[in-house]
């Protein structure tokens, strides 16, 4: 059987016409840390790694196709009892098979996801496809989703042209980046990216980080202005720190500037450098972990951290002098809810994937 797959994987790629040129890439940033600074949705662009194989032409409508449909973007999606086989205007391909396995033309595979996954491509399109473990045609459900509308091209075995509004997806999800066939499984932590590079191409290898965070900026920038309406208090100590933390909000964009990849602070500790002298650490242990902390240079106090389990706050740190016995300083503030649909899910482990995948960065 799995030699059947095999070459029913290779029938699907067919040999490129010669006159295919590859899209040019933007510069792949070689860092831990990249901050983003977009609102939902975020452009998979802002990640740092590639335009996952999409040009800068402008982009038309999801429409139909022969075998299946193309996208905004210009990526083809073919439909086959097969597989599914995506083709980015870069040229890359990339196969989903029947028994759960991605497979690149070069003949690089990952997995396998016998459930099925969802590819986020580089133009906004997520498609979705479901496999299905008890029957004899793998290829379940095949859905294409752009915004609020959504193409199912292949439905219970065969191909299909139903129109359906968006629905809950409940898998695994991956973003296509680099030339589109980098792929890179994606949880979210709070207002936290967590990228794992799970299948590239040989050649591609040295460009494409095996892992990667994301920060995503808007809402701790939010959370800093509101500080000082959550604390008031007459207390010295406490009305500098506001005042610091409130100088911070202002200068917030300058900061934290969006796009900006962080160097290492220090290579024994999760610890990057930000603009003006900040330091951004991310904490695995202790109350509330992970947590994000914001020194002002080498500092051993946090002035202020963001918590991004559960629900992610930021809390001030405590200025008195019993820091030692007492973290922080009165209630958080609430963060904005961001990237929802990424946020880690307890019944597929997520959280503990995401923590090992950041484990990693301090090798």
């Amino acid at each position: 059987m799995g030699t059947l797959v095999s070459l029913c994987v290779l029938s699907l790629f067919v040999p490129q016409s010669s006159s295919a040129t590859g899209v040019q890439q933007p510069p792949v940033l070689h860092a831990q840390v990249v901050l983003a600074a977009s609102a939902d949705p975020v452009p998979l662009a802002e990640f740092g790694l590639g335009s996952g194989g999409f040009d800068t032409a402008e982009p038309r409508a999801l429409h139909w196709s022969k075998d299946g449909c193309t996208t905004a973007g210009g990526a083809r999606i073919e439909c086959q009892s097969v597989g599914v086989k995506l083709t980015f205007p870069s040229g890359r391909e990339l196969l989903v098979a029947p028994d759960g396995h991605v497979h690149l033309r070069s003949g690089e595979v990952a997995g396998p996801f016998p459930a099925g996954l969802e590819l986020r491509l580089g133009d906004g399109t997520a498609v979705r496809i479901t496999l299905s473990q008890g029957s004899r045609e793998r290829l379940r459900d095949v859905q294409v989703v752009d915004g609020e509308r959504v193409l199912q091209p292949w439905r219970r075995g065969e191909a299909n042209t139903w129109i359906e509004r968006p629905s809950f997806w409940a898998g695994l999800r991956f973003c296509c980046c680099g030339d589109g066939g980098d792929l890179y499984r994606a949880v979210a932590l709070g207002p936290m990216v967590v990228l794992d590079r799970v299948l590239v191409a040989a050649d591609r290898a040295a460009e494409a980080p095996p892992e990667r965070l994301v920060v995503l900026t808007a809402p701790l920038l939010q959370s800093l202005a509101l500080v000082q309406q959550q604390h008031r208090q007459p207390d010295p100590a406490v009305r500098r720190l506001v005042t610091a933390v409130a100088g911070i909000a202002d200068r917030g964009d300058a900061i934290f500037p969006a796009g900006a990849s962080l160097s290492r602070a220090d290579k024994n500790t999760l610890r990057w450098l930000l603009r003006g002298g900040y330091e951004l650490e991310l904490q695995l242990e202790g109350p509330m972990a992970p947590r994000l902390s914001l020194f002002a240079g080498e500092s051993p106090r946090p002035l202020v951290e963001w918590t991004l389990q559960g629900s992610p706050a930021l809390y001030l740190g405590n200025p008195g002098d019993d820091a030692n016995e007492k973290r922080w300083h009165g209630n958080g503030v609430r963060l904005a809810r961001i990237v929802t649909d990424l946020q880690a899910r307890e019944v597929l482990f997520e959280r503990g994937y995401a923590l090992r995948v950041i484990e990693r960065l301090k090798k």
